[in-house]
């Protein structure tokens, strides 16, 4: 009851468009039902010959019927796909706000497939739940009350009839189904979800698959998930063919019914004989209202079930707490005091116990072997993560004082593993600004150094770089990286690992122009490569999770110690 008062909270203003969708819905079936009730009146009355002039009602209705029944239902069809689709955008928009205000942290305990199953297969399954499962009771209800006022105007006898087949049609059909297929429904959106999850795994690693000779092993995998999601579609195909039969077997028997009744009221003169067929042709024609439910039935099992997977992620308490943060920050000195932090209370300190400063304008590396806790510093600055113990301050305040956008709109980041969208250059680097100017779109151009390789492709700044940019070196990913980072402007900027993965060439030549991009700006530079260190104003050495070593680089040759270990590990030629 919680997931569909939720799912109806989610309408919004779109409530009074499906509301008006279900009123052309009850207009349709009732011209339907006036169309058969006048055509048989009209043939009825016809063949007992008489003036013309007495027919022309029943000529104008079964006209006026005629032409409404198309206008309503194309008007209801319009109007309730309308109001979905926008009622899709609204589920879209709020699912991908919730995963953003998750971030990265909460993130992780997800795989990418099926995030994107939720993203797309979820929320499309939503669309049955506001077309076929709100619509149909409401419909049936309307159509329901105004048949039996009709056909209590002839006797209550066809009242109760009607009201045994609705209820059989439109109750106990639909309760039988669901007891049928409890579990269906969700196993569906489990094995639809695992399918869209293992496609998109398989697609992003198909290298991987190729090289290690795995891609049988994984089409097998798919096949057996798809061979099971065959199986609860026949299932479900199968039950739904067996629904159709019970329920055109109680509108029959419905309508035998009510002609069995009928038939003497016409042979004791209660009932003129015209009237036998607009009755039988009424009863017959409302089911049209009420057989759909059992479908929406299914229906609502297969959204409950999706929804539950959706509100299962949005639900996840986010790592960052935002408040009504500060806004204006005042310079760019950053203070880190005692920092401590663990991932999960049960998990070990990854860091410990760690402090320095670096001024407004200053350069600070900080390096250390791996798994030492550099890059959850890089989180921790970016408020993916928040601190439990001691203290990050920037520009004298808490960082967990300022509003979490305003703070990263201080930072520019270059990383190891800088992602670029299947777009055009232009799109990948206007990301960082979308509202930069020509101007200043090619001084980015031009620091990053880029302009020469631009200017060889056929197609300029819209060359598409691919999935992830595959169409690009490394070290053109990582020039677009930067050109990202100059066209922010940020005043803070962090490089994590910015030229692992690129040869000895290509990282003497981007760490040249790295340079140029820390101009001015104060830098963090996280590595455990350590070349261009000789122009940091002061080095940070970590090693599991703890500061051993501060100072410039020619103080930590000198000590001997661990910065020292590292150094000629990196540069003695074996």
């Amino acid at each position: 009851m919680k997931i569909l008062i939720r799912l109806l909270q989610i309408m919004g203003s779109t409530w009074l468009t499906m509301l008006i969708a279900i009123v052309f819905g009850c207009l349709t079936i009732g011209s339907n039902i006036g169309l058969l009730a006048a055509s048989a009146y009209l043939i009825s009355n016809a063949a007992l010959h008489p003036a013309i002039n007495e027919l022309s009602t029943a000529i104008v209705g079964v006209r006026f019927f005629g032409i409404s029944r198309a206008v309503f239902r194309y008007l209801e069809r319009y109007i309730s796909h309308d109001a979905t689709f926008r009622l899709l955008e609204v589920v879209r928009v709020w699912f991908y706000t919730k995963l953003e205000g998750l971030s990265t942290a909460r993130l992780m305990q997800w795989q990418s497939g099926e995030l994107f199953s939720a993203i797309v297969g979820d929320v499309e399954i939503l669309k049955e739940f506001y077309l076929r499962v709100l619509a149909p009771p409401f419909i049936g209800v309307v159509v329901f009350s105004t048949v039996c006022w009709f056909l209590a105007q002839y006797s209550m006898n066809f009242v109760y009839v009607l009201t045994g087949g609705f209820v059989v049609a439109g109750l106990i059909l639909p309760i039988f189904l669901q007891t049928i297929q409890k579990s269906t429904a969700h196993k569906l959106v489990v094995a639809r979800g695992e399918l869209r999850a293992q496609l998109v795994d398989s697609m992003t690693g198909i290298v991987e698959l190729a090289a290690f000779n795995q891609t049988g092993r994984q089409a097998r995998l798919i096949d057996d998930i798809h061979q099971r999601l065959l199986s609860l579609q026949s299932n479900v195909s199968k039950l739904s063919g067996l629904t159709d039969a019970i329920g055109l077997f109680v509108v029959n028997s419905t309508v035998w019914l009510i002609l069995w009744l009928t038939i003497p009221l016409i042979h004791n003169g209660s009932m003129e004989g015209i009237y036998l067929a607009v009755v039988v042709l009424t009863v017959q024609s409302s089911f049209e209202a009420v057989l759909p439910l059992p479908f929406a039935v299914h229906y609502l099992g297969e959204s409950m079930a999706a929804a539950r997977r959706l509100f299962t992620i949005v639900d996840t308490e986010p790592v960052v707490l935002e408040d009504e943060g500060m806004i204006n920050i005042p310079d760019t000195r950053i203070d880190v005091e005692n920092l401590s932090f663990r991932y999960s209370p049960e998990s070990p300190l990854v860091l410990n116990k760690i402090s320095f400063a670096v001024g407004a304008g200053q350069r600070l590396a900080i390096v250390g072997p791996s798994g030492a806790g550099k890059s959850t510093l890089l989180h921790l600055f970016l408020r993916f993560w928040d601190y439990q113990q001691g203290s990050i301050r920037l520009g004298g305040h808490e960082f967990k004082k300022y509003d979490a956008s305003k703070l990263r709109a201080m930072f520019g980041v270059v990383t190891q593993q800088t992602h670029l969208f299947n777009a055009s250059i232009r799109d990948n680097i206007l990301l960082a600004r979308p509202d930069a100017s020509e101007n200043q779109f090619d001084q980015a151009i031009k620091h990053a150094e880029l302009g020469e390789f631009i200017e060889k492709l056929p197609q300029g700044y819209d060359t598409m770089v691919g999935q992830n940019g595959y169409a690009l070196s490394g070290g053109q990913r990582q020039r677009i990286a930067i050109a990202r980072a100059l066209l922010k402007n940020a005043p803070i900027l962090i490089l994590d690992e910015p030229t692992v993965g690129l040869d000895a060439l290509t990282e003497q030549l981007i760490m040249e122009t790295i340079g140029k991009l820390m101009t001015g700006r104060t830098t963090i530079m996280i590595t455990h490569r350590l070349t261009g260190l000789e122009t940091m104003d002061e080095i940070i050495v970590l090693s599991s999770g703890s500061m051993v070593e501060q100072g410039r680089q020619a103080e930590l040759l000198a000590n001997k110690q661990l910065f020292d270990q590292l150094w000629h590990l990196q540069h003695d030629v074996i």
